[in-house]
């Protein structure tokens, strides 16, 4: 593969999403070049537009850019056979309400990390805290209020490939939200059921 179009797809990988001028900055190219390259690996199928962002200023919104399926299968994937081997083995053991308890407690030790809601905290400030705790975290995850209710998305999901197996581990994200901002979110979309992301309704009387 071309040099720059592998460096772009590398950085996908590792950034999880990234927009034109991103990509320009990165790579130390204009943004014309970007685009060309980026028209190459939409064509092949190895990028794709994931979403698009407001920008703070008047324009239009901006694209963003996140690897395909595809891409993603150009690096090795020997740790999902293993983590499939696993947690089949742990099912068998201890059944599935076990490994739901398992997920549950793994969404309890990342919530340890995540900071305390403050006295007096507006509800829209708790969600720019849990939303940038999960970016640390390797979360791709915007949240927004749309008709009357705020709308968290998962844009990517770093376990995709293992939760397409065993969506047990989506149930961890849901309690990671549900406890962070003490409430109960409700999934309408989901990327592990080939949906292009996870989205969660957040009433908006939280």
């Amino acid at each position: 593969m071309q040099i720059t179009r592998q460096r772009i797809i590398d950085l996908l990988r590792k950034q999880g999403q990234a927009t034109v001028e991103e990509l320009a900055e990165w790579v130390e190219l204009t943004q014309m070049a970007v685009r060309h390259h980026l028209n190459v690996l939409q064509a092949e199928s190895l990028i794709e537009v994931s979403h698009t962002k407001r920008q703070r200023g008047p324009g239009r919104p901006v694209q963003v850019y996140s690897l395909t399926n595809k891409a993603r299968k150009l690096y090795p994937q020997e740790y999902v056979q293993l983590t499939d081997l696993l947690v089949q083995e742990i099912i068998a053991r201890i059944g599935q309400d076990g490994i739901i308890d398992i997920f549950n407690s793994l969404a309890a030790r990342l919530v340890k990390d995540a900071p305390p809601p403050r006295e007096a905290q507006a509800f829209e400030e708790r969600l720019d805290d849990v939303v940038g705790f999960l970016r640390e975290k390797g979360y791709v995850v915007e949240w927004e209020r749309m008709n009357g209710q705020y709308m968290i998305y998962h844009l990517d999901c770093p376990y995709r490939q293992f939760a397409q197996r065993h969506q047990e581990i989506c149930l961890m994200d849901s309690k990671i939200l549900e406890d962070t901002l003490n409430v109960t979110p409700r999934r309408i979309s989901c990327i592990a059921s080939q949906d292009d992301k996870c989205a969660y309704i957040i009433p908006a009387n939280s």
